[in-house]
């Protein structure tokens, strides 16, 4: 007799979440275990589209399609706003996130979000929302078509579906897993209508943070390490040269990466700086390579374009050649989704890397080599809409700080010294086996796979549904 196999429903809702966790093969233990459905969002009332792959040609068993609108998801904004300073509420990140809404809505909203996210108010603009807002009935009409035994949603902790499963689950006794992808969604989101039956992060640091910031409570928050890293667990197979050949490095000298990030302070600046101390000497030889942001945009202002400088000790890697063109010379549509197998060998290759603030830091911990978040005093003006000067405390990037290997960099004056240390670092094999060990806490990489991890967790939270 057939064994009938537990049912689940995937919702996506932007190609972040295929490149990290479809292409990153996150539910292939799922997909072999479980009778899956994928859910995605088309919203047909804006050109701002979240998701612009092909979904059909994803080799995907069972595809569904909502249209859930951009005005919905934004009639949730003024509950996300007040959800975040009242769970952020006496936290050393509430300073920061009550200024990132103040750049976006003025001064006299955020104070009027701050007033009503107080513990004895919240509650009741929590419920009042929840009343306004009700429920979807195409996605609860769906759901119930399809009667799954989990709900899971992976996602950067808010979007379409966020507040919309947190409601149905409840109302049709489903349970939902949601699964954190960016390095700062617990220390920076809000849930604003209530809590997963399981929120699955990265490492400790994570757990921590989603314990903290997030309200989550201790046993409903899971570590599966990270979808997108899993590559990182296996050894580069190419040699040295091989890498190099590949990069289109020289041979003979230690590569640094300089990597970009995704809303561009000026880039070309930084390496302005890097070709004239390396040319002079004040930087030990040796070669950078420049990778663009996979989502940046155009040029800011007074930045020149990468291939109009004419370096000598600079060159781009090449497999991102292609979009840093149509990047800063179009509007470009989407993000480049950019192979992490490429990733992987890249960082397999370099000795050190240095850039601004972004996911780059933690995934050079990641391989054991010395890191540089420079931040010089030139670029602290406004970024994101927000005072540059605060970047560094964002929570997520400030277990980092102090940490062996990792290095701010906040003066254009002291950029040589501090790529001086990251030379030097790279050479220290304890020093490398000091970072793998506390890398640990941010992403664990270690036991089974992130693949196989999920649909265990899944198994756990449905064990008392009937199969």
């Amino acid at each position: 007799m057939p064994i009938t196999k537990k049912k689940a429903m995937v919702f996506i809702d932007h190609d972040l979440i295929i490149r990290h966790f479809i292409n990153g093969k996150a539910f292939e233990r799922l997909n072999e275990e479980w009778d899956v459905t994928y859910v995605f969002n088309d919203d047909p009332t804006t050109e701002k589209k979240h998701i612009f792959t092909d979904v059909h040609d994803l080799g995907l068993k069972e595809v569904f399609t909502t249209h859930i609108t951009r005005a919905r998801m934004g009639s949730w904004y003024q509950l996300y706003a007040i959800s975040v300073l009242h769970h952020q509420r006496g936290t050393p990140n509430k300073k920061f996130r009550k200024r990132r809404i103040y750049e976006i809505n003025g001064p006299l909203r955020a104070n009027i979000y701050d007033a009503l996210s107080l513990p004895g108010i919240f509650p009741m603009v929590q419920k009042y929302y929840l009343n306004r807002q009700a429920y979807l009935p195409e996605l609860e009409e769906l759901i119930k078509q399809k009667n799954p035994d989990i709900l899971i949603y992976p996602s950067v902790l808010t979007g379409y579906y966020m507040n919309e499963l947190l409601v149905l689950k409840d109302r049709l006794k489903i349970p939902f897993l949601a699964l954190m992808n960016s390095w700062d969604n617990p220390s920076q989101k809000a849930m604003t209508t209530g809590h997963p039956d399981c929120l699955a992060v990265w490492g400790e640091e994570t757990r921590r943070q989603a314990m903290t910031y997030m309200g989550m409570p201790k046993d409903k928050v899971k570590i599966l390490g990270a979808a997108q890293f899993q590559g990182y667990r296996n050894a580069v197979p190419e040699t040295d040269a091989e890498l190099r050949e590949m990069f289109k490095v020289p041979k003979g000298k230690p590569i640094i990466l300089y990597a970009g990030v995704s809303k561009s302070v000026n880039e070309t600046r930084h390496l302005d700086l890097l070709e004239e101390n390396i040319g002079s000497g004040k930087i030990p030889d040796c070669h950078i390579l420049y990778r663009p942001h996979p989502w940046r945009g155009e040029l800011v202002n007074n930045e020149v374009g990468f291939f109009e400088k004419g370096y000598k000790h600079i060159s781009m890697d090449p497999f991102m050649e292609d979009y840093y063109r149509r990047a800063t010379s179009e509007t470009t549509r989407g993000i480049d989704m950019a192979n992490y197998e490429v990733t992987r060998r890249l960082l397999g290759l370099v000795s050190g890397t240095i850039s601004t603030l972004s996911t780059l830091l933690l995934e050079t911990v990641l391989h054991g080599k010395p890191t540089i978040a420079f931040m010089p005093e030139a670029d602290m003006r406004y970024k994101f809409g927000a005072p540059k000067h605060l970047l560094p405390r964002l929570a997520h990037f400030s277990g980092l700080w102090n940490k062996p290997g990792v290095d701010m960099c906040q003066s254009d004056d002291h950029l040589v010294e501090s790529m001086n240390g990251l030379l030097k670092g790279a050479e220290d094999p304890e020093l490398r086996k000091t970072m793998l060990e506390y890398a640990q806490d941010f992403v664990d990489l270690s036991g089974p796979t992130y693949s196989e991890r999920l649909n265990m967790l899944a198994h756990e939270l449905t064990s008392n549904r009937e199969a």
